[in-house]
């Protein structure tokens, strides 16, 4: 997606360091929603998120259903809270395996060449994080376009901001 700001995808970058621990909320249309850890593997350069998935995995057969996705990230030591909304969609590309894998998921896959291995691809749609100084929830967008002020964050109609169409 070629619309993505390239300094907001730098600061969501810094946020995160990967590989982490995240928590991946499927199912978004159900109370209540699935979640799973993942280990988040790489934010690449357009800003898309990249996990390893077990095609067999319910949240796989979620996404199939419904390829809304949140992910939550916390880093409590670095003070750090995000909150990610996106489309997620399996991917099938060697390369890209390749280009990815870490050893340690020998722990889940039988290697890269496992049958049931699958790569799980996030286009962001809207991205928060908190913003521990000044106690607030911030828009990555807010933060990029050099808006931020004491004022609350406008959030819309519908408690987001399009991180697209901005």
């Amino acid at each position: 997606m070629n619309t993505k700001n390239k300094e907001r995808i730098e600061k969501m970058r810094s946020l995160i360091a990967v590989p982490k621990i995240v928590m991946l909320a499927t199912r978004l249309d159900k109370i209540p929603f699935s979640v799973c850890p993942m280990t988040l593997q790489r934010i690449d350069e357009q800003g898309d998120i990249w996990f390893f998935s077990s095609k067999n995995s319910s949240h796989f057969k979620d996404i199939e259903y419904d390829n809304r996705v949140q992910i939550i990230y916390s880093d409590e030591a670095e003070q750090t809270y995000i909150s990610i909304f996106g489309n997620a969609t399996h991917i099938v590309d060697d390369q890209k395996v390749d280009e990815l894998w870490n050893p340690m998921l020998n722990n889940w896959y039988e290697g890269k060449d496992d049958p049931n291995l699958a790569l799980l691809n996030v286009n962001i749609n809207n991205a928060y994080y908190w913003d521990t100084d000044e106690s607030r929830l911030v828009s990555f967008f807010e933060l990029i376009t050099g808006i931020a002020s004491n004022d609350e964050t406008d959030f819309g109609d519908k408690g987001e901001i399009n991180l697209q169409n901005h």
